[in-house]
């Protein structure tokens, strides 16, 4: 894969991501969850597992590590928008988990810490499930 396609992946979700960010009315009634999920938590949080059992072998690979990680980020502030969110309680609480794991699975790639990084993938697992096990269809 050459160097800039996985920048350029990154590039076009956080420009999908703006793009319904600045959408209003009947335009934003288009976007759903399933499609945040299909085009940015679940490919983020792919790569984010891969990277626990085989880890970055370079700088390059750590950041894309990275990015994923905060596409993931980005998808769950997208979850916690009015329309999309199912409930304004455990579905809030939940988008602020994923973020809240984002943010610690961030900070086991920036120490390139390969203990740090399996559990926060491990624990992000979790989340996702507990999510998943309530709301999906």
């Amino acid at each position: 894969m050459h160097k800039t396609a996985p920048a350029l992946i990154v590039l076009a979700l956080l420009t999908f991501v703006a793009t319904l960010a600045a959408r209003q009315g009947p335009a934003q009634d288009k976007t759903s969850v399933k499609q945040v999920m299909l085009t940015m938590t679940i490919p983020a949080s792919d790569v984010i597992f891969t990277a626990a059992s085989e880890p970055p072998k370079d700088e390059h690979g750590w950041q894309d590590v990275r990015k994923s990680t905060l596409v993931l980020t980005e998808s769950g502030e997208l979850l916690l928008t009015g329309r999309l969110a199912k409930d304004n309680a455990t579905w809030m609480e939940m988008a602020r988990a994923m973020i809240a794991q984002a943010n610690v699975t961030l900070k086991a790639i920036d120490a390139k810490d390969l203990d740090a990084l399996a559990q926060a993938a491990d624990d992000m697992y979790v989340t996702c499930k507990a999510c998943h096990d309530r709301y999906m269809e």
